[in-house]
């Protein structure tokens, strides 16, 4: 799915992942699915500023979800206080998902993560974002 570097994009990329991964059999994953990919498209809007392409990919018993942009930038993650409203997405990502990374390509990278069929639910956030 394309997607341009709007707001609304977001929405879409989640009702386009969770309605893949339903007709792939990955109904647990969804809500863990639509939460990383809507960080994923947040942070390709607000940094990389292109359209984007989202993809779904399943493998057995692990999903592949990735969001390809136009900007060659490497998204980092960046250390906050406890107050401020923004800056965890990749902390997220980085707990919620079982892998993910980072391909470059000609045309600016690929922002990836994998899912298994039934994610963990009992994921410490809270004690992360107050170490970070």
């Amino acid at each position: 799915m394309t997607l341009g570097p709007q707001p609304a994009s977001v929405r879409e990329a989640r009702r386009y992942v969770g309605a893949q991964l339903s007709a792939a059999g990955f109904d647990a994953a969804a809500f863990v699915a639509e939460l990383l990919v809507s960080e994923l498209v947040t942070n390709a809007i607000l940094h990389a500023r292109t359209a984007m392409h989202v993809s779904v990919q399943p493998h057995g018993d692990l999903v592949r979800i990735a969001v390809a942009d136009g900007s060659a930038l490497v998204p980092q993650r960046r250390s906050h206080s406890v107050e401020s409203g923004t800056g965890r997405g990749l902390l997220l990502v980085e707990k919620m998902a079982s892998r993910w990374g980072v391909d470059s390509s000609e045309a600016g990278k690929v922002v990836w993560f994998e899912l298994p069929r039934h994610p963990e639910a009992d994921i410490d956030l809270w004690g992360d974002v107050q170490q970070a």
